[in-house]
């Protein structure tokens, strides 16, 4: 009996073999693709980083421009971490410390975008009163020490010299500069830190800025920091956080009594160039942005408080700033990576804004003769660019005037009747906590009950899985078949 068995599996071993070696022999494994042909899957492509080319086409109809706009806001937001938008709670605006000059005074402000997260700034508004003026909105960019930024004698000497700055005290502080002009022209302006920079150190600039070693003790299921695998699973990121800071910062401007809502604006540069092309592609209350050196095929961003995952997936900062389209939109380009931009970018650009029958509503200012800046020929563009569409009524051209330059002690917002709130790790765990948790249950609320509460949940977790995934499910009619295999 035992001999028999033995002889069997003996047998059927000898099958199998044989088997295998005649399919072996006479075909190959089927293939779904022609030998040497691979799928036009983007993960098979080169990896892509921000130094790579980022062009935008510009669309064939408005139809085809709605359907993309609506995407790729979408995937905007997704990849900041604001989908869906976290609950806007209370600012608990502080303004104080008033300090008046010969047209206009500046202010001291803070107030919290989540819960215990302040934001902080300095505030500019025109002297007068019963009248009701144009909300600017000014990030800083990387300018060292942000807000609080004294550029030096040799640096002024120099722009003399080649024609970008025309006064001392302006030259020392163009964010200062900018910010006064703006309000000596009838606009209210708020001037607002970038995280770690000058008054906001909640999450310290070397955390937010100059990332690049994870920390194992910010980095637990129950308890994680920015950066971390647990965060980005989870969508946060410094870059949220900034497009949410400038999303009350919006709430803040709009709350106060004597500015216009109907006539806001948003003006940065480099990485404040970066905040302000990102606003207005998702704030519908901003009405004219000012970009500046940032909008570009090249370059994308070269700091962390710029990328987020999933951010620039099959887009880049040309179409960001396309997203705006038709409202007044001014770019500007320097002697940097924007320098292309009047041959690869703005063309599109302008195609776009003649499409939807508002070509005289976009403006490439391309000064390459100058290097990365937003000096006094690129902020008189931009004081001619909203003088016009504010309808100020100053007559051109605009010509900035010198400043008195206020000093750090003078525009901290920090002192003893207003004490410095704690930051460090502990708070950083805590922040994302409890944007976690507020994300949780929104999400949770979305649970479908009928068929009314499943399409409201389609349209939020389906719509934000799509934009993760980065593709749907294929319709029938866009499945392709082709036979290449037949056996018989």
């Amino acid at each position: 009996m035992k001999q028999t068995i033995v002889g069997k599996l003996y047998a059927i071993t000898l099958f199998v073999v044989g088997v295998q070696l005649t399919l072996t022999a006479s075909a190959a494994p089927p293939r779904v693709f022609s030998d040497g042909q691979r799928p036009a899957d983007r993960r098979l492509q080169p990896l892509k980083d921000l130094d790579g080319y980022f062009p935008f086409q510009a669309p064939a109809s408005k139809e085809e421009w709605a359907k993309r706009t609506e995407r790729v806001r979408r995937q905007v937001l997704v990849a900041n971490g604001l989908w869906p938008m976290p609950t806007k709670t209370p600012l608990h605006a502080k303004i104080h410390g008033r300090i008046q000059r010969d047209t206009y005074t500046i202010e001291k402000v803070y107030f919290e975008s989540f819960p215990g997260f302040y934001v902080t700034g300095s505030l500019y508004r025109p002297i007068g009163k019963g009248k009701r003026y144009p909300g600017i909105l000014s990030p800083h960019g990387h300018w060292r020490d942000g807000r609080f930024y004294d550029a030096g004698l040799n640096q002024v000497n120099q722009d003399f010299v080649r024609g970008a700055e025309r006064f001392m005290e302006s030259g020392r502080s163009p964010l200062q500069a900018r910010c006064i002009q703006l309000a000596r022209m009838g606009c209210v302006v708020f001037h607002y830190d970038m995280i770690g920079y000058a008054d906001s150190q909640q999450i310290s600039y070397d955390v937010a800025h100059r990332f690049a070693k994870q920390r194992p003790e910010m980095n637990s299921e129950t308890a994680w920091g920015l950066f971390s695998p647990q965060a980005e699973g989870r969508l946060q990121s410094v870059m949220g956080l900034q497009t949410w800071n400038s999303i009350r910062a919006t709430d803040f401007l709009e709350s106060l009594p004597d500015v216009d809502s109907s006539r806001l604006a948003v003006t940065g540069a480099s990485g404040g160039g970066t905040q302000s092309m990102i606003l207005a592609a998702v704030e519908p209350r901003i009405s004219v942005s000012v970009p500046a050196v940032m909008v570009s095929t090249s370059m994308q961003g070269g700091c962390t408080c710029e990328n987020c995952c999933l951010m620039r997936v099959g887009t880049g900062n040309v179409e960001f700033a396309a997203l705006f389209a038709p409202k007044p939109q001014m770019v500007t380009a320097a002697n940097d990576w924007t320098k292309e931009m009047a041959t690869k970018g703005f063309p599109e650009l302008s195609q776009l804004y003649a499409l939807l029958g508002a070509k005289d509503q976009v403006k490439l200012h391309s000064r390459i003769e100058y290097g990365h800046n937003y000096n006094y020929v690129s902020r008189a563009a931009m004081y001619s660019w909203l003088n016009r569409h504010f309808k100020l009524g100053h007559p051109e051209p605009i010509i900035e005037t010198e400043i008195v330059r206020s000093t750090t002690d003078e525009m901290t917002v920090w002192n003893d009747a207003h004490p410095q709130p704690e930051g460090g790790p502990d708070f950083e765990r805590q922040l994302l906590q409890s944007w976690h948790k507020d994300t949780q249950a929104q999400l949770t609320k979305l649970q479908p009950r009928d068929a009314e509460s499943f399409k409201k949940y389609q349209a939020v977790v389906g719509a934000g899985i799509d934009s993760i995934l980065g593709r749907s499910l294929p319709n029938e009619a866009d499945l392709e078949y082709d036979q290449t295999e037949k056996f018989d």
